[in-house]
């Protein structure tokens, strides 16, 4: 082992690294913060590299960088150095910087542009991102599809010979990213039905595209709409073409081996602020049954069962410690009446625990669902009582907890 009292700036960034594997997710999040000024990336990935599972739950709001814009269409793929292999449906985190040099380089003076206008936005920038992506994405494919081996990719420890099939790989999603961004955008308002046309639009000249960079838009398009699954199929199927069948299968095993994986959806549900997680929950919850029903996705069920059962029991876990450490417990130790901030609060918790709960409730455990809300609905009930709640906002948390009729029979009841 090598002795890191003879390197002190290692010694700190070891101890650093360590401490954070002990910290809780409020210190992970400012120090994230804090890590986001520094110049040096290869120090701040050496720090960070370790906790990317649970930066990846938290999702902290991280700050507009070119190469953070580059590559927004990729979030749910970008993986660990050590977690990629050759041929993998992901793209490891080392490669992001020299392929965003090649760009960079390709771009000249444009990239400057482009850092002027993204400087002082965050990556949640949406409007931002998809102005600016929509320009510098074609653009960025046609760059790396003709590059060849860059001297900074000796900087990502990755033999040569991997960079143009990489490269060839992001430059096929990176042709279709806008279409993914529009396709993630209509699944987060709430689209019920998922266009053929955007499908098609997205898939067009997919057979022309190696199959790996092919893979990874099926897997992102699967990602960002579960309920594709069927649309999705008969479009590869109409194409007769086997890069395209390829595709579609090694895409959809990626989806199921990252659900499955140490930081996949079960680390999510136990650390993203709960609105995240109870979406998320939504998101697979649908793409498990449309996999039940999808008769391409035989082989898979053994494993979406495992895969169930464990969402579900996480599930359970996390919305019985935030029903009582952000709702429950605060109504039971409040010692004066509640202000206007702290019932938007409670309101707000209150909803995320029910978007949690109506998404998991179709895997198992209604019964228990159950008797929480009404646990938690007693207690908002005592809460009035003690005057912590006034009765309108009694009634308020009531509505999103137990529903409008259990709201209106507390409203028609004589006063005490």
């Amino acid at each position: 082992m090598a002795d890191r009292s003879a390197d002190p700036a290692g010694g700190a960034s070891y101890a650093l690294r360590h401490a954070l594997h002990e910290a809780n997710d409020h210190k992970i999040r400012r120090i994230t913060a804090m890590l986001d000024d520094v110049a040096d990336p290869a120090g701040k990935q050496a720090i960070l590299d370790p906790l990317r599972g649970r930066l990846g739950a938290l999702r902290p709001v991280r700050p507009l960088r070119f190469v953070r814009l580059l590559f927004t269409p990729f979030d749910p793929l970008i993986v660990p150095p050590n977690a990629w292999r050759p041929n993998d449906v992901t793209v490891p985190r080392n490669a992001l910087a020299p392929l965003s040099a090649v760009v960079r380089a390709g771009l000249g003076a444009e990239a400057l542009v482009i850092d002027g206008i993204i400087a002082g936005h965050k990556a949640d920038a949406v409007a931002t991102v998809a102005a600016v992506g929509e320009t510098l994405w074609p653009r960025a494919a046609d760059i790396l599809a003709t590059s060849a081996v860059p001297a900074e990719w000796g900087d990502s420890g990755l033999r040569p010979a991997l960079y143009q099939p990489l490269a060839g790989a992001v430059a096929a999603v990176l042709r279709r990213a806008s279409g993914l961004l529009a396709l993630a955008r209509d699944t987060e308002v709430g689209a019920l039905a998922v266009d053929r046309a955007t499908i098609e639009a997205i898939l067009h000249g997919l057979g022309d595209e190696p199959a790996q960079g092919g893979a990874m838009v099926v897997a992102l398009i699967l990602r960002q709409a579960p309920r594709a699954i069927p649309v999705l199929r008969q479009c590869v199927s109409s194409v007769s073409n086997r890069t395209s069948q390829r595709a579609m299968a090694l895409g959809v095993d990626q989806v199921v081996t990252g659900l499955d994986g140490p930081s996949g959806i079960v680390e999510t549900i136990s650390r993203a602020p709960l609105a995240v997680a109870g979406e998320d929950v939504r998101r697979i919850v649908a793409f498990l049954a449309e996999m039940d029903d999808d008769a391409g996705s035989v082989r898979h069920r053994p494993r979406l069962k495992a895969i169930r059962d464990q969402v579900d029991k996480a599930c359970r876990k996390r919305f019985a410690e935030a029903l009582a450490d952000g709702l429950m417990q605060p109504l039971a130790a409040a010692g004066a009446a509640l202000d206007g901030s702290g019932q938007t609060l409670l309101e707000s918790r209150a909803r995320n625990l029910r978007t949690l709960e109506t998404a998991a409730r179709s895997l198992g455990g209604g019964a228990t669902y159950d008797q929480q809300l009404r646990q938690a609905a007693e207690t908002v009930r005592m809460a009035a009582k003690a005057g912590t709640l006034t009765p309108v906002r009694m009634l308020r948390l009531m509505e999103i907890l137990a529903g409008s009729e259990a709201a209106a029979a507390l409203y028609r009841q004589p006063p005490a």
